[in-house]
C-alpha cells in the first residue's frame, strides 16, 4: 500500500493533480518492482543467435512484436522532442496532470460490484451494527 497519494503539507491539503502525479509515479514503481519475465521467449537465443553479438536487434520482429508491451506507458511524463513538446503547447507535468484530473472527473465511470460482493459487503455491515448495536445504515 502507498499512503498519501494526493496530500500535500503533510497531509493537511490535498490536490487533484498532485493524485494523479503520484499515482502516475505509483504505477511506475509497480511495474519496477513487479520484474521482468525472464523466460525462453523474452531471453529470445534464438533470435541471439541468428542475429549476432554485433547485429541490430531493434527491426528484428521478435522485438518489434514486444516492445510496446515493455515501453513504460506515461500519461503525463513527455518523453518527445523539446519541438514537440512546444508545438503541443508547452504544457508542464503539473497543467497535464490538472487536466487529466479534470477529464477523469468528467468521464470516469464507476464500473458496479458484482451482486455477490455488495452482498457480502451488507453482510459485514450488518454483523457491525448488530455487534456495536448501532444502526450505520438505513437497510
Amino acid at each position: 500500500m502507498i499512503y498519501g497519494l494526493g496530500m500535500l503539507a503533510q497531509g493537511i491539503t490535498f490536490d487533484y493533480a498532485q493524485l494523479v502525479i503520484t499515482n502516475e509515479i505509483a504505477r511506475m514503481i509497480k511495474e519496477v518492482v513487479a520484474g521482468i519475465k525472464v523466460d525462453r521467449d523474452t531471453l529470445a537465443l534464438e533470435v541471439i543467435h541468428a542475429v549476432g553479438a554485433a547485429g541490430e536487434y531493434v527491426s528484428h520482429e521478435h522485438t518489434y512484436s514486444r516492445f510496446r508491451d515493455l515501453a513504460s506507458k506515461n500519461r503525463l511524463i513527455y518523453r518527445g522532442t523539446r519541438d514537440r513538446w512546444e508545438k503541443d503547447g508547452s504544457k508542464d507535468l503539473t497543467e497535464r496532470a490538472y487536466e487529466e484530473a479534470l477529464d477523469l472527473y468528467n468521464h470516469f465511470k464507476i464500473k458496479p460490484l458484482p451482486g455477490n460482493v455488495v452482498a457480502k459487503m451488507r453482510d459485514i455491515v450488518n454483523e457491525a451494527e448488530d455487534h456495536f448495536s448501532v444502526q450505520l445504515s438505513d437497510e
